[in-house]
């Protein structure tokens, strides 16, 4: 514990079970990972992170700024990014719609940063107290053109502090904007946490862990370093197709390579990025594909299926992009139905359906109430899907 940097853990409780906020997390996990700017705007629910980086940071040697708005806040993290610091902001729904063009700048130079977004019911300011995961495709889709994305969800206090530890290296390592997603339950609860026991996740390449001081070795090399960084010349920097000098060209053949490279240096490394988990393996006639506070629920629901008798495997995304397509079609060969249960209207159960419904039968189950699912609700589904397919 000592050798940690951060304060945001000195309080006066017991040592092997913290109690912290799940947005506080999120902060201490952003600066054990090494971010040392932070420039934010306040808004619910994911101002608990600004308030920790505020306090933190400083104490540290890093910078903190309060912005003027959530455009400003992300243009500052971009221009800190392109000095060699670790950078993030944190957002909610509004400010996530407004950070958008800047995503795509930052995407198309490959400027390293992290951006949090603590999602609230919405559309517009909607139901700032309330969980929802309606930023789903936002998340991967917002900013305009074809582009690559790495989105990570978060389902718990743990999961605040790991995958935003995660999505620091990752944008360093892939040098692209990382989203990491939570839902106003996720970040504004509090749990015990130990942060000796944050345990790994689940690749399709094997485990991957994001304990503190760990670093995999697929991180030590670069993924087609830009010419805007390291450079001992002074660097051109644009948002227009550029070759390999920095300079905008209109070659067509060099535009082509450009963002091809540029897509398919994500694309082509899922094995590396996709995390995820399952419960029950194997032993499921239906399994339950969830992520974020829903992924609670299906593990809760799993553990009441076994005292029920209901064959229920769960498997939990923690990447939501790129698309774990390996894992999900693994699981769809060898179940009845997939369920997939969201705080929206199947935002991701499109996507899983896309992917799946060559195998098995892929049904959304959405909601946009402001409330969560509880186990019972997905085993009444459940046991109504189950029904419905022995009656046939």
């Amino acid at each position: 514990m000592e050798q940690w940097h951060s304060h945001l853990l000195r309080e006066r409780v017991d040592q092997s079970s913290l109690l912290i906020q799940g947005n506080r997390a999120c902060a201490l996990g952003a600066l054990d990972a090494g971010v040392t700017f932070f420039a934010g705007y306040p808004i619910t629910p994911s101002s608990e992170i600004m308030e920790a980086m505020a306090e933190e940071l400083p104490r540290i040697g890093g910078v903190f700024v309060q912005m003027e708005d959530e455009i400003a806040s992300i243009c500052a993290c971009i221009g800190a990014s392109l000095t060699g610091k670790l950078a993030m902001t944190a957002t909610s729904g509004p400010g996530f719609s407004l950070m958008q063009e800047a995503i795509g700048y930052a995407i198309i130079i490959e400027a390293p940063l992290v951006v949090v977004n603590v999602m609230r019911v919405g559309p517009s300011t909607g139901r700032p107290t309330a969980p929802s995961q309606g930023d789903v495709m936002q998340a991967r889709w917002g900013t305009h053109g074809d582009h690559p994305a790495i989105v990570l969800a978060a389902s718990n206090v743990a999961d605040m502090y790991r995958l935003t530890m995660a999505a620091v290296r990752f944008a360093q390592r892939f040098r692209t904007p990382v989203i990491l997603l939570a839902d106003q339950m996720v970040g504004q609860m509090r749990e015990s946490f130990s942060p000796e026991l944050v345990g790994r996740y689940r690749l399709t390449s094997g485990d991957f862990d994001f304990t503190p001081g760990y670093i995999h070795p697929e991180l030590a090399r670069e993924v087609r370093p830009p010419h805007v960084l390291g450079s001992d010349e002074h660097p051109h920097v644009t948002g227009l197709f550029h070759d390999e000098t920095g300079f905008p060209t209109n070659d067509p053949d060099k535009s082509n390579e450009f963002l091809r490279e540029l897509y398919n240096k994500v694309a082509h490394h899922r094995d590396e990025l996709c995390l995820y988990d399952v419960k029950n393996e194997g032993k499921g006639r239906v399994c339950i594909v969830a992520y974020g506070s829903c992924a609670r629920t299906a593990r809760a629901a799993w553990r009441l299926a076994e005292y029920e008798g209901l064959p229920v495997e769960v498997l939990h995304l923690y990447t939501l992009f790129p698309l774990p397509v390996e894992i999900i079609q693994q699981v769809a060969r060898r179940v009845e139905f997939m369920l997939i249960p969201e705080l929206n209207l199947g935002q991701y159960a499109h996507e899983v359906r896309k992917m799946a419904e060559q195998w098995t039968t892929v049904i959304g189950m959405g909601k946009i109430d402001g409330t969560l699912f509880t186990p019972r609700e997905l085993l009444d589904r459940i046991a109504e899907l189950i029904g419905k397919y022995e009656s046939v």
